[in-house]
């Protein structure tokens, strides 16, 4: 499938400018919570790019950057074991408050592995700021403090996240009709 079959079928949830606006209002929060603090922030890889590409020349306190890398999803499939690709160095997250970004929080498992792990490693506290956060019949075992967008229980695509490895780039959020 070429994207512009995958759009054909699919509708658009939020607009480009609505996502930006959700992103403006997380930035607001974030700048009131972390005002004077020196905060290490994780963007997920790698849907998390365009939201914190977005986000984080909006953040007016002392940022050290970094990345995350894992994952449980193959062929748009959830696995139960999550794959670590990256993760920064230990004495990178050693007494650090941390942010983690990403994409979307889903059933919360990924996220809530990465931020077991950062605490592992002496991080003195991590938060996470979720561009979309899905419904789910059932609880997650992590909840994000910071949420631009709540969607339903469908499969979206767009702004970061794909649909068979393509349409990140998009600039809308989607849910493809089956």
């Amino acid at each position: 499938m070429n994207i512009d079959d995958l759009k054909s079928n699919s509708t658009i949830i939020y607009q480009h400018e609505e996502i930006i606006q959700a992103i403006n209002a997380i930035a607001l929060n974030l700048n009131k919570v972390f005002c004077n603090k020196k905060v290490l922030v994780l963007p997920v890889m790698t849907g998390a790019i365009p939201f914190a590409g977005h986000l984080i020349p909006k953040l007016t306190f002392d940022v050290e950057l970094g990345y995350f890398h894992a994952s449980r999803y193959q062929n748009n499939k959830g696995n139960k074991d999550i794959k670590l690709i990256y993760e920064p160095p230990k004495e990178k997250i050693q007494a650090k408050s941390v942010l983690l970004l990403d994409d979307i929080l889903d059933e919360g498992y990924t996220l809530s592995y990465i931020k077991g792990r950062l605490k592992m490693h002496g991080a003195t506290s991590v938060e996470t700021a979720v561009l979309f956060d899905k419904a789910k019949d059932k609880n997650k075992p992590l909840t994000a403090k910071f949420v631009g967008l709540k969607i339903p229980d469908i499969y979206v695509y767009g702004f970061g996240l794909d649909f068979k490895g393509i349409g990140r780039n998009m600039p809308h959020l989607y849910a493809y009709k089956n």
